[in-house]
């Protein structure tokens, strides 16, 4: 394996022809897989969404398959959008998307905010105030 820093990148254009359901790494990435490769690593998109998905080896390429076409769909991935991977050296490849004007797409999704205390109990606040 060669001597690399914390991480190391590469862009690739998305051709859906060829990366709907597979996305092929470029060859001369391989050299900062560890080896064996692991089974599954982690996408992360700019907003911090996670995806696991499966690495296969074929011959010398190494592909993201099972996993793939979730992020493919989450992300409305069309033809001649860019991707930009900032791989970790361990499990985790950051992407971040380059729109058809090659400017990064970020998306501010709504965050979700669930009081887990109403879970803990499987009483909602207006419940519990009328008991009071």
């Amino acid at each position: 394996m060669a001597a690399i820093s914390s991480e190391v990148r590469f862009v690739k254009a998305f051709i859906s022809q060829k990366s709907s359901k597979s996305f092929a790494i470029p060859l001369g990435f391989n050299e900062y897989f560890p080896d064996p490769l692991p089974i599954t690593v982690d996408v992360l998109d700019y907003s911090g969404r996670c995806w696991t998905v499966r690495m296969k080896k074929r011959g010398e390429k190494v592909l993201l398959t099972l996993g793939w076409e979730n992020f493919v769909r989450d992300n409305d991935l069309e033809d001649g959008k860019y991707l930009n991977f900032i791989y970790d050296c361990d499990r985790t490849f950051y992407v971040i998307i380059f729109g058809h004007d090659m400017c990064s797409e970020f998306r501010d999704f709504p965050q979700v905010v669930v009081d887990v205390d109403d879970y803990a109990t499987g009483e909602d606040d207006e419940e519990v105030e009328e008991q009071k």
